[in-house]
């Protein structure tokens, strides 16, 4: 994190079980419901009437941690479905509807840097995806900027621009890792047009700096670089396996990276780092890992592993400076938390798992040790400041993330 930035006292947004937003504040043990479900009844003449339900979906919390934006939904079967962009205030007293999606069913969204503009991903007609950008200065006006499949993106600090990686990896055909301008949603440069198998091209918080990877076609090989968004120029760091994920540490000065165990796997061989200072690569985690996010004072990695039977995961805490390794909770995940898990390089920029001040971290799903009674995902707190401590139940719920 920023040294200049206001530290927000630690609270966590997440989804109930009756598709409603709250929040929920550890150090008053608050909870507050932000969004209300309410059914609309269309009385026709020979059919019984049908309720139609509101459903809130992924709550991202914006940086200055008085607004939440979350995705709503309503429709059945019979029904047209409607789907809109929100933003409700952290005190549940107002809302506003930022943008309607015409329909389109909203994949994932975060906010930009400065949190005037919101970046929406929607599967629109076709199954075609499409990246739109709401500005909170033009409300109900989305700005479409790059359609394909898959889509990644991560925003630059001004919060200007984007670096959107489409399309998947040079053998597609029609891949690209660009670089759009965010006013007027126009692509302003192509960084390649033969990215390797990757997901997120990595912008670092605190300068011009973009990691992602590019196709060696002479080695036939994939390459992680580092890109410098204003001259152009780029340098290789190293040669990198299929699947490749890389995250910067909050402070900018180091950016691990790892690739999949095997092609098309969710599982992640070791993991590496690349010391900025130095220009250096290590080794930090030799174990097999189903993602990794850094502590927002850049002084631990937090990753998930899978038991041997593949029964269960477990959350641990990497030490930077030691290497010390502490197991923090064994668990089942909510489905929404799977798939966190399986884009945590993405969601890792707008969904932390990870309180502000690195002092707790929240989960979804359903606790494994001690042994749960729980037949609903749950919400769970877990302080990491007191080693002793264990994982406590917050609510009913199926998805959580942290302030900034």
């Amino acid at each position: 994190m920023d040294a200049t930035q206001t530290l927000h006292t630690p609270q966590v947004v997440f989804t109930g079980e009756d598709g409603n937003v709250f929040t929920w504040t550890p150090s008053r043990k608050r909870q507050q419901q932000l969004t209300w479900s309410w059914e609309e009844h269309e009385a026709k003449a020979t059919t019984e009437s049908s309720p139609v339900r509101l459903t809130h979906m992924w709550p991202a919390w914006a940086p200055d941690g008085k607004q939440v934006a979350c995705f709503g939904m309503r429709g059945t079967a019979e029904t047209q479905l409607e789907t809109s962009l929100y933003a409700v205030a952290a005190d549940g007293i107002e809302s506003w509807e930022l943008s309607g999606l015409s329909g389109g069913m909203p994949i994932y969204g975060n906010w930009s840097p400065r949190g005037n503009a919101f970046a929406a991903l929607v599967q629109r007609e076709k199954q075609q995806l499409s990246l739109e950008i709401v500005h909170l200065n033009q409300l109900g006006k989305t700005i479409p900027t790059i359609s394909g499949a898959p889509v990644f993106w991560s925003w630059s600090p001004q919060g200007d621009k984007l670096a959107v990686h489409v399309g998947g990896s040079h053998a597609s055909g029609n891949a690209h890792v660009v670089i759009v301008d965010t006013a007027s949603g126009r692509i302003v440069r192509q960084v390649t047009d033969r990215p390797g198998d990757f997901r997120v091209p990595a912008w670092s918080p605190q300068e011009n700096l973009l990691a992602y990877v590019e196709h060696d076609d002479d080695h036939e090989e994939d390459v992680l670089f580092l890109y410098d968004v204003d001259s152009g120029e780029k340098g290789p760091i190293t040669t990198i396996g299929s699947g490749a994920v890389a995250l910067w540490s909050a402070d900018g000065q180091a950016l691990a990276f790892s690739s999949a165990s095997q092609s098309g796997s969710f599982v992640f061989s070791q993991v590496n780092l690349l010391d900025l200072s130095t220009g250096r690569t290590s080794s930090v985690l030799e174990e097999p890992v189903l993602g990794f996010f850094w502590s927002p004072q850049s002084d631990f990695l937090l990753y998930i592993t899978v038991a041997q039977q593949q029964s269960y995961l477990c959350w641990h805490r990497l030490t930077r400076a030691s290497g010390e390794k502490t197991e923090l909770a064994r668990f089942l995940p909510s489905r929404e938390q799977m798939f966190i898990f399986s884009f945590f390089d993405q969601y890792a920029l707008s969904h932390p798992p990870l309180a502000p001040d690195g002092s707790g971290l929240a989960f979804a799903g359903y606790l494994i040790s001690p042994v749960s009674s729980t037949t609903a995902s749950h919400i769970y707190y877990l302080p990491l400041t007191d080693q002793t401590a264990s994982p406590m139940k917050v609510a009913p719920g199926q998805f959580v993330s942290w302030n900034f």
